[in-house]
């Protein structure tokens, strides 16, 4: 298993559940302001190398949670090289991410009992 995909056979199995990309980014946002490719390179590094996710999924999320207010674009006037668009999480992104810490320890639950049905299968 390499990735955020299990091959079994001819199946392909996502290894990371669907929803956790945007309170993923959300939390990091919390520690700094970050670009696109920053997100997806911390969030690689975070996850020991499990989940790279492409901008294909990244920059329609950073859209997304922008349009929603939860984050909004800051103007770092990079001078002399490409502009990169950064993002920080607002007071809205803050308060929405505070049931962050109970979906996560309440998916760690879930896993933990599913494992061992995994194992038996």
């Amino acid at each position: 298993m390499r990735g955020r995909r299990c091959r079994c056979g001819p199946f392909n199995v996502d290894i990371i559940p669907k929803g956790l990309l945007q309170p993923f980014m959300l939390r990091l946002l919390m520690d700094k302001p970050m670009h696109g490719f920053e997100i997806m390179e911390q969030i690689f590094e975070k996850t020991d190398g499990m989940w790279r996710p492409g901008p294909a999924a990244v920059y329609p999320s950073l859209s997304q949670l922008e349009s929603s207010g939860y984050i909004e674009a800051v103007n770092k006037g990079n001078k002399g090289e490409k502009a990169r668009k950064q993002y920080r999480i607002t007071e809205r992104g803050k308060e929405a991410i505070k049931g962050y810490e109970k979906m996560s320890v309440d998916l760690a639950e879930d896993l933990d009992q599913f494992i061992p049905f995994l194992k038996r299968f």
